[in-house]
């Protein structure tokens, strides 16, 4: 017997537009995983209305909102979406490839991640890596998610407490001053804390949880006449990190992040003194997948335990 659908389906890249939106709420966040651009989101949407005859979302002060017969919608088009996934993967795992599905924020994706990434690929050629790299890894990131994200594994930035998953810590974390070499041998030699009255403050302003700032590691090194409000401010610490490299002062953040930039020289810490902070870096994995990917999944973390130093 023949197959007839009860009708055409509409353009799958307006479907896909309206589902990536539709989980987020918000088109710039869209436009971000689809790799287009806001307006290109909205346009899909747009047709897929016209398309439908219907509103699906509502767009208001803060931000989108879906409509009632969206919201009816959604959730078996977000499944079937889904499935269409497993489906490609399972084509995938039967041409004797692998796909991972690695979530993380931005920051460790670049700063700690990618310069180890080679090492995996070299270990498994046969896993392809699939790396979605996000702020909602940040546990207090407002737009945080810790439930099913569509990744195999996640490494989140937070206090491990993530309902429905599993979580085993990667590792500790805190934070201390770093600059460049160069900076050791000018006129006043980073050999003392009291002398970074004469430098610039270096500020990693990323949105994270228990974080610690000048004014509490100066206070922990008993530095009292050191400016704190001065200085240049950092929204992601990748660029607080360049700065620093640059020679254009010293920087506070999370020196696990500047590992890399340590090893090559490019970057110092002058003083031993690392406050601790209260969130750690922790694998993650949805409790409702251990039977999905589960091997490769598996790989991947033992691989990546013993770059922590596990």
């Amino acid at each position: 017997m023949t197959y007839k659908s009860k009708a055409p389906l509409p353009p799958l890249n307006a479907l896909k537009a309206f589902e990536v939106a539709a989980r987020h709420l918000n088109l710039t966040k869209a436009a971000a995983e689809l790799f287009v651009t806001p307006a290109a989101v909205s346009r899909h949407i747009k047709v897929l209305e016209e398309y439908l005859d219907v509103t699906l979302f509502i767009r208001g002060n803060q931000g989108l909102e879906l409509t009632e017969v969206a919201l009816h919608c959604y959730p078996k088009l977000s499944q079937g979406f889904s499935t269409l996934a497993d489906a490609v993967a399972e084509i995938r795992q039967r041409t004797n490839r692998r796909q991972l599905t690695v979530g993380m924020a931005p920051s460790f994706a670049s700063k700690w991640f990618i310069p180890r990434m080679n090492q995996f690929t070299e270990m498994f050629p046969d896993i392809d890596l699939r790396i979605l790299a996000s702020s909602d890894y940040l546990e207090s990131y407002k737009g945080a998610k810790h439930g099913r994200d569509g990744t195999d594994v996640s490494i989140r930035f937070g206090k491990g407490n993530y309902p429905d998953c599993d979580a085993t810590k990667l590792f500790d974390v805190g934070v201390k001053p770093l600059c460049s070499p160069t900076l050791l041998n000018g006129e006043f030699p980073l050999n003392n804390p009291d002398n970074l009255r004469h430098y610039t403050l270096i500020h990693d302003d990323t949105l994270h949880g228990g974080q610690q700032d000048w004014d509490s590691w100066l206070s922990a090194a008993g530095v009292t006449e050191v400016d704190t409000t001065r200085g240049s401010r950092f929204n992601h610490v990748s660029l607080a990190l360049e700065a620093a490299v640059a020679g254009h002062g010293v920087v506070l953040t999370i020196d696990q992040l500047a590992s890399k930039d340590i090893d090559d020289g490019r970057l110092i810490a002058p003083f031993d003194l690392e406050l601790p902070l209260d969130y750690s870096y922790h694998l993650v994995m949805d409790k409702h997948k251990h039977g999905h990917n589960i091997e490769t999944t598996e790989t991947f973390v033992e691989w990546i335990m013993g770059e922590a130093g596990h």
